[in-house]
């Protein structure tokens, strides 16, 4: 279907736009430690999903926005030096960035891209019965490409890292970074 669609070029997009995309979250390992205590730690997760919102303004071959997005992932084990164990534990993020595109606008309806985003995260790490946050600051870079259904809508699939510096919950710091796999939908006015 999408192939015998009339191909609408990128040019024609320049103006604001709002978007949204779904996908999977897939954190990478964290090495954590507790404050004052010869204990390091590693956590592994389960895959878990994203989701974010963005409005933006497309310049032509650079865009800018701002974006909130969701990501939740549970965690599987959790290793100490004595051994590994299951975790019943997860963790989220709540991310507030400012994102810039840059399109590799060419005369087709597909549009690859580069983007960079900058901001904060809330982190949540939670389980049997309580909840630790912390704020932090927060990054992405992702490569990803466009297909223009029409002059104004246009859907894509992309990769992010994303990333932040380490939160702290009480004593315990750890990492936190995800890899991320993304559809989406972007609607220009």
């Amino acid at each position: 279907f999408l192939l015998a669609s009339p191909a609408y070029s990128a040019e024609a997009t320049v103006g604001p736009y709002v978007s949204g995309n779904l996908g999977i979250a897939m954190p990478s390992d964290s090495d954590g430690t507790v404050e004052g205590a010869p204990l390091d730690f590693q956590t592994s997760y389960d895959t878990g999903w994203a989701i974010g919102v963005a409005l933006g303004y497309n310049f032509g071959t650079i865009r800018l926005e701002g974006e909130v997005a969701y990501q939740k992932a549970d965690e599987d084990k959790v290793g100490f030096s004595g051994g590994t164990f299951d975790s019943t534990y997860s963790k989220s993020a709540r991310s507030f960035l400012v994102n810039g595109y840059y399109d590799f606008v060419n005369s087709s309806a597909f549009t690859p891209y580069l983007n960079a985003g900058l901001g904060y995260a809330k982190i949540n790490w939670s389980g049997e019965g309580e909840s630790l946050n912390d704020s932090v600051f927060a990054y992405q870079l992702g490569v990803g490409v466009g297909y223009a259904l029409s002059k104004n809508v246009t859907i894509d699939a992309k990769y992010r890292y994303f990333a932040t510096s380490d939160p702290k919950f009480d004593v315990t710091s750890m990492e936190f970074a995800s890899h991320n796999l993304l559809l989406g939908v972007r609607m220009n006015f």
